[in-house]
């Protein structure tokens, strides 16, 4: 099992670490469509209220931190939209994490897909996303193929990484074929072959 795989778990699975955030975006994209929730007044179709990157840092032993990158669009009408950009570029994603063995909606992973055409660099992709009471949001982690955090600071790329998935989620389709693959995948998941 490779050091990020493992980061990404911890990373989905606890939120007591340190966490800072970082607003790009302010301004709503898409459709707005009402709720009755006045944590979420409204979520956009094919887009979003803003997006946030947010750094967390995870304690290693020895007290050494490694600092992984997440980018969430907020307030989207679904919290599958960004597995569902993926999916529409590159089909069924490698594999699927559960940070809890009973996760009904794994994070997806999409692994060394080239992004950007004409570009030969590949990148690993984490999908994921949730919708509850205080928020629903999409989400995804990049890192390209020498495992560079893509959406840290001091990446050269990144607003380029930011502007594909933006893009992407104002472009996506009505979605019947993504979720009838996911909720095939989903609902033969047996946590208790696993255990």
């Amino acid at each position: 099992m490779n050091w990020r795989f493992i980061f990404i778990v911890i990373f989905f699975n606890f939120s007591s670490n340190s966490f800072s955030q970082r607003s790009n975006k302010d301004k709503p994209v898409g459709v707005a469509q009402k709720t009755y929730n006045p944590n979420t007044p409204f979520i956009y179709k094919k887009g979003f209220k803003n997006y946030n990157v947010f750094t967390k840092k995870i304690i290693k032993k020895n007290n050494d931190t490694t600092e992984l990158n997440e980018l969430k669009f907020n307030a989207v009408l679904s919290a599958m939209y960004t597995k569902q950009v993926m999916y529409e570029r590159f089909g069924k994603w490698s594999k699927e994490v559960r940070p809890n063995i009973d996760e009904s909606h794994p994070i997806l992973v999409w692994e060394k897909v080239k992004l950007f055409e004409g570009e030969d660099k590949q990148y690993s992709v984490y999908a994921n996303g949730d919708e509850n009471w205080n928020e629903i949001y999409a989400s995804v982690l990049v890192f390209d193929e020498n495992n560079n955090d893509c959406l840290s600071t001091s990446y050269s790329n990144k607003e380029k990484i930011i502007e594909y998935f933006s893009n992407g989620i104002q472009s996506l389709s009505n979605g019947k074929d993504f979720y009838k693959v996911y909720w095939q995948s989903v609902n033969s998941y047996n946590p208790k072959k696993i255990k």
